[in-house]
């Protein structure tokens, strides 16, 4: 039995010798859950995984430097904005991130992406039943400031 627990304490202490951080940001477009919201991230050596609200949604996703300089990252991200009465649009997108001062560093982050969105109206206020949905390509941008 200890000949099988050893390997695994083994395995889970090397991994917890990594210091994973967590980073925390606050701006402008989907990858901040829309309008405006914030940001948490748990940042390993080369990627972000991340979870945001906003002002009207929520999004997830993730980001990998893909630059020497950690200044490019590419990555992916899907939420939900909820708009009027009860309707709300779906996204799942692509994105391409600018980070200012670099990935690892405090400081300005520009994005751009490309997704897939899904919009459905509701036929009366708070109704679940959809009387028109919407598919759609669309770009978009984020500004957003990593503390």
């Amino acid at each position: 039995m200890l000949k099988a627990i050893f390997p695994l304490t083994i395995a889970l202490a090397s991994y917890s010798s990594h210091a994973d951080d967590f980073e925390f940001s606050s701006g402008i477009g989907l990858q901040y859950g829309g309008i405006v919201g914030v940001q948490a991230a748990l940042k390993q050596e080369n990627s972000k995984y991340f979870a945001s609200l906003g002002l009207y949604g929520l999004s997830v996703g993730g980001q990998y430097a893909v630059s020497e300089n950690t200044k490019h990252a590419l990555g992916f991200n899907a939420g939900r904005m909820l708009l009027i009465f009860g309707d709300y649009t779906d996204y799942v997108a692509l994105t391409y991130n600018y980070h200012v001062s670099g990935f690892h560093n405090s400081g300005w982050e520009l994005g751009t992406g490309v997704g897939y969105f899904v919009n459905e109206e509701s036929s009366t206020i708070f109704s679940s039943k959809v009387i028109e949905e919407e598919k759609e390509a669309n770009l978009f941008i984020n500004i957003g400031y990593k503390f």
